[in-house]
């Protein structure tokens, strides 16, 4: 397992992790009342690492959205349910599909793709049960975490079926329909769809922006980002 550094705020109620397998971003919003996880990385061990790293921020009760289906975004649900005691796990249209049934030869294609990466991740996939999300964003859903509400809607088939996005206090939360670090991944994507979606969600970006993977952004990248998935249309 890689030990990393845990969560820093980039606003008063947001803060992000950036985990480096993978370099994946979560993210926590914090309320008077209660708080909501975006995203649960890949695995048993990881998702402890992130319980404890939730922990060292708040003890209130949490909630969690799933950005997509993608492996390293939701495989750590099941822990985080146990752990953290989380009854309510949010994503959008075809997520819960996706991650319900037999999901070996999934997980056969993600250790044989990604196991160099972690070794106890490699190890934990074959017996791992996804949890399936039981709460469906089909339209914006307000979280009221008391003192701060957490929007959530789907955004269409974007980078993958089932992208959703959270915004709060002017921080834009997107999964990864936004990465920085690398070319986005284009390889469950409806990439004309996912090109509107950006240009639905621009107006909205008029503070930090979180990717799914690498350093927080801004509007500008976005916008560049967009226009490189257009040539790609």
């Amino acid at each position: 397992m890689v030990l990393t550094g845990g969560f820093a705020p980039v606003s008063d109620r947001v803060w992000v992790w950036r985990y480096p397998v993978l370099d994946v971003n979560l993210s926590l919003v914090v309320g008077d009342a209660g708080a909501l996880l975006v995203d649960t990385l890949s695995g048993p061990s990881q998702a402890r690492e992130l319980a404890d790293g939730v922990r060292a921020v708040t003890s209130l009760p949490v909630r969690v959205v799933n950005t997509h289906a993608h492996f390293d975004h939701c495989f750590g649900n099941g822990v985080i349910a146990e752990v953290l005691g989380v009854e309510e796990f949010w994503a959008g249209p075809g997520v819960a599909q996706r991650l319900s049934g037999d999901t070996t030869e999934l997980r056969e294609r993600i250790v044989a793709s990604y196991g160099h990466l972690d070794a106890v991740m490699a190890a934990e996939l074959p017996a791992l049960v996804p949890l399936p999300p039981n709460r469906l964003v089909e339209g914006v859903v307000e979280l009221d975490l008391g003192g701060v509400v957490a929007r959530v809607w789907p955004v269409g088939h974007a980078h993958s079926p089932g992208d959703v996005v959270v915004a709060c206090e002017g921080v834009v939360i997107c999964g990864d329909i936004v990465e920085e670090g690398a070319p986005p991944q284009t390889g469950d994507a409806d990439v004309r769809g996912w090109v509107a979606a950006l240009g639905r969600l621009l107006p909205e970006m008029t503070g930090p922006v979180v990717p799914g993977h690498g350093a927080v952004v801004d509007a500008a990248f976005v916008a560049a980002q967009m226009r490189d998935l257009e040539a790609l249309a």
